[in-house]
């Protein structure tokens, strides 16, 4: 849900995520040039990873996406009814029942079972057309596709199928956000080895791709035709050793309101469990954000806000729909600002570090703030 900020204020809302689509469009643009000769496909699968579509995904193909990668049907169809013309792939087969809407959306399956691909050609050819795919190849991840000793075999049957058209071939590498792991070697070796089998089968593919936005930074002879951009085209590492690799802006901030201001004496505790207990007389705010929001409840007494450009501990538990801050002297209107992620002034919060304070990843910090939670666009590059 996008929203301007007279919307954002008007229904009352007390937190909002600012997704900045000139950073967005940046990253894309700085991604591209990192794969010379390669074509980049932006994904905005699981609502553009937090940042919201279809307005994430104008914003990849404006920066310089030729295509669009989605891991479920809904997903594609909603960014064709919003307009975008794209070419648009799904990463994994839907339910048999959902091919009708799949080809009438034009979108671009991926293909690793024979039921799947026997349907989708009859469905093709009922219509008279013939259906590009691509064909998911497991080199080791082992989630979907087809393992490496049963694809001469499945690429045969796939590629004599007379509704489609194979038109590319891919894969995911497991572990390519640690820099130097053998195992994306390995995976790399089998699919250019796969890629040969196939190719000596008489199969001309148009399209190789296995770089996801780590392997599009560190390893540039996994770009083949195209580079697969997530995590990074929003700005964000794919894992430690890639914070300064590439000159990439963070596209979220996460901001919230003070709700109420009071002055709790010493000796009082704060919140669920009356964790937090005052050692002074001091300035407690309330700000609208909690866990539903999500902002998580493990942030409780670690994280850090920032508040007029300062740095203020969450004090106490983090609840529902509020946590507290003890500001100490300072004093806030109610109505005031506070991030709790992005920057104010010098300071900033990063994805990353809410992440490591929870024990997990910055793809989880921002695809997990939900829907009740507006989007408010802005273009930095315009301002």
């Amino acid at each position: 849900m996008g929203l301007t900020p007279e919307e954002i204020r008007h229904r009352g809302h007390p937190i909002w995520a600012e997704i900045d689509l000139a950073a967005i469009r940046h990253n894309v643009r700085t991604l591209a040039g990192a794969a010379p000769g390669a074509e980049l496909m932006g994904v905005v699968k699981g609502y553009a990873y937090g940042h919201g579509n279809p307005q994430a995904a104008q914003a990849m193909v404006e920066g310089g996406a030729t295509r669009l990668g989605v891991a479920r049907l809904a997903e594609g169809i909603h960014l064709r009814e919003a307009g975008v013309d794209v070419p648009i792939h799904l990463f994994t087969e839907p339910p048999l029942d959902g091919i009708e809407s799949l080809v009438e959306h034009r979108l671009t399956p991926t293909v690793y079972t024979s039921d799947f691909a026997r349907v989708l050609s009859q469905r093709a050819e009922e219509l008279g057309i013939r259906i590009p795919v691509h064909i998911k190849l497991d080199t080791g991840m082992h989630r979907v596709g087809i393992l490496a000793d049963d694809v001469p075999d499945a690429v045969a049957e796939i590629s004599a199928l007379p509704g489609l058209k194979v038109e590319g071939a891919w894969s995911h590498l497991a572990v390519a956000d640690v820099i130097d792991h053998p195992h994306t070697r390995k995976q790399l070796d089998l699919f250019a080895e796969l890629l040969d089998r196939i190719e000596r089968a008489g199969i001309d593919l148009r399209f190789r791709h296995i770089a996801n936005s780590a392997a599009t930074m560190t390893l540039p002879d996994s770009h083949y035709d195209m580079v697969r951009c997530g995590i990074a085209a929003y700005g964000l590492s794919p894992g430690r050793g890639f914070e300064n690799l590439l000159e990439l802006r963070p596209a979220m901030s996460l901001r919230a309101r003070v709700a109420m201001t009071k002055t709790v004496p010493a000796g009082d505790a704060l919140s669920y469990g009356l964790a937090y207990e005052l050692a002074r007389t001091s300035n407690v705010v309330t700000v609208a954000a909690g866990y539903a929001d999500g902002y998580d409840r493990r942030l409780s007494g670690r994280a850090d806000v920032l508040i007029e450009g300062r740095r203020f501990k969450v004090s106490g538990t983090v609840c529902m729909d509020q946590f507290m801050v003890d500001i100490g002297d300072h004093s806030v209107p109610v109505g005031g600002v506070v991030t709790l992620m992005g920057r104010d002034g010098d300071s900033a919060i990063t994805a990353e570090e809410l992440a490591a304070l929870i024990g997990t990843i910055n793809y989880e910090v921002t695809t997990r703030v939900p829907s009740r939670v507006p989007r408010l666009y802005i273009d930095r590059e315009a301002e």
